[in-house]
């Protein structure tokens, strides 16, 4: 007798089997990419708002205390308030664990910081400066030069920036920014502290900031920079 040949029913089911195994696998890898994909765009993406934020926080710190070409003597004030917030260009509010609340920078800011000035300092650069409130248009022979209080401030998850007149949400998602105060010792060590009586001695502030995946694809990350303080304050 002559055997029928073909696929029978138990070939067939093992080739569909096999077929199935296989686009299983194949999902799986493609899956796989795909979440190691999003995970990278995720990454990155928090790499970018830690960088726009720190090197942000780190320019207006750098910037804190400076005044212009004369020395802080040499400059008058025409309220006595406005000469209080010159006394004190860095101002920091910390929890006891040093988390930040609020972080106050005064100094010159060119008009890419954003919003008018809090206040212009006119200025001959020879022997003279005044310091008005708001936006002032320079005499003959004076510079009119913005200065702005920077003021950021953690919220809900949010670092929030208020410059002259504006205010502006920085990054989302933040679940903790420290703040350290490199101090200067007596011999010229740094030390690092959260709570300084005497602002004079703070020569550098180190930052810390942590960023949550609101994706949950990747675990929070952590980021760090240290901004000297390049004007001594008073």
């Amino acid at each position: 007798m002559r055997r029928d040949t073909g696929f029978g029913l138990v070939e067939a089911l093992l080739a569909l089997s096999l077929g199935v195994l296989l686009v299983l696998a194949g999902s799986r890898l493609f899956i796989g990419a795909l979440q190691g994909w999003q995970a990278q765009g995720s990454l990155a993406q928090l790499q970018e708002d830690a960088r726009f934020a720190l090197q942000r926080m780190a320019r207006d710190i750098r910037m804190a205390g400076a005044f212009g070409c004369l020395r802080r003597e040499a400059i008058s004030f025409a309220d006595p308030a406005i000469a209080a917030a010159f006394a004190l260009p860095i101002s920091v509010s910390l929890e006891p664990d040093g988390t930040l609340r609020s972080l106050s920078l005064v100094g010159v800011q060119g008009g890419e910081a954003g919003g008018p000035p809090n206040w212009t300092l006119l200025t001959d650069c020879l022997s003279t400066a005044q310091v008005q409130t708001g936006e002032r248009l320079p005499g003959p022979h004076q510079f009119a030069l913005p200065v702005r209080q920077q003021v950021y401030r953690l919220v809900d998850g949010q670092l929030l920036l208020t410059s002259g007149g504006s205010h502006a949400v920085l990054i989302e998602h933040v679940s903790r920014l420290q703040v350290d105060l490199g101090v200067a010792g007596e011999g010229g060590e740094l030390a690092w502290m959260t709570a300084v009586p005497d602002p004079s001695r703070i020569r550098s502030i180190r930052l810390r900031l942590t960023l949550d995946d609101p994706a949950e694809r990747v675990r929070a990350q952590t980021y760090q920079m240290v901004a000297a303080v390049r004007n001594r304050l008073p």
